[in-house]
């Protein structure tokens, strides 16, 4: 208990402007009308308040996003999973509170509907994919059907309507939104089996020197979590905070 409190005193006494990179990733992260967005950067830019930081948040492709979290020109990465073999924790400093969890799905046209009965289902497809984005090791080596991998979700829904694509494989709540934007929500369906998915952090560099706020990070973002603000936060996107609660995967 002595250390976390000197802990706190210590991160208190150097607040700074962070300077943060993501990806839109609607309505997790995303710019709206030219302001941040998003229930993971408000409770990100609340629990860093609370930390006496304030969050400058930059949208980028992730894999950029990712080069310079690996360079150090960044603070931190929001709404980043550790890797496949947790691999980014060689440059990022990851909490042990996750902000929220993806939930990936599998969309398809509603005029050619498909149904899910594990990988081998997907035997001769071509499914569209994010650069940059860790997919499980058996979805991402899987040998008897094709991957193509894109920059964003809209790409992924485009190629799909032209039926460049068999499927795209979204996060469901991403893919939702993303194809209201785009008007095309009537011309496709997702199924309902989880794919795969995981914890997503607001990670910390390494490399700046940054990686004691993660623990900082990960207790007043716990101790958030149990506030009506925290609730009012989802409820003004309209998700319910426990359909994007990190689980076990």
């Amino acid at each position: 208990m002595l250390f976390c409190a000197l802990l706190m005193i210590s991160v208190r006494g150097t607040a700074r402007e962070l300077f943060v990179v993501s990806e839109a990733f609607a309505p997790y992260v995303f710019e709206d009308n030219g302001q941040p967005s998003g229930f993971d950067y408000e409770v990100s830019k609340a629990v860093l308040a609370q930390m006496g930081h304030t969050l400058k948040l930059g949208f980028m492709p992730w894999r950029r996003a990712l080069l310079m979290a690996q360079k150090g020109e960044v603070d931190a990465v929001l709404g980043i999973g550790r890797g496949d073999q947790n691999e980014r924790e060689d440059y990022l400093a990851f909490p042990d509170e996750a902000l929220s969890a993806s939930r990936t799905t599998l969309f398809y046209l509603s005029a050619r509907p498909f149904r899910y009965q594990g990988l081998f289902s997907l035997a001769g497809k071509t499914v569209g994919t994010l650069s940059g984005y860790a997919y499980s090791p058996d979805f991402a080596n899987a040998p008897y059907f094709q991957r193509e991998a894109v920059e964003t979700h809209s790409q992924n829904l485009r190629k799909l309507l032209r039926g460049h694509i068999d499927l795209a494989m979204m996060d469901t709540a991403v893919g939702i939104y993303t194809a209201r934007q785009m008007g095309v929500s009537d011309q496709v369906r997702y199924e309902p089996a989880s794919i795969s998915g995981g914890k997503l952090y607001l990670a910390f560099s390494k490399v700046r020197g940054l990686g004691p706020l993660a623990p900082a990070f990960s207790k007043t973002l716990k101790a958030f979590k149990q506030t009506a603000e925290f609730q009012a936060i989802f409820l003004r996107y309209g998700v319910d905070p426990a359909d994007v609660s990190p689980l076990e995967y």
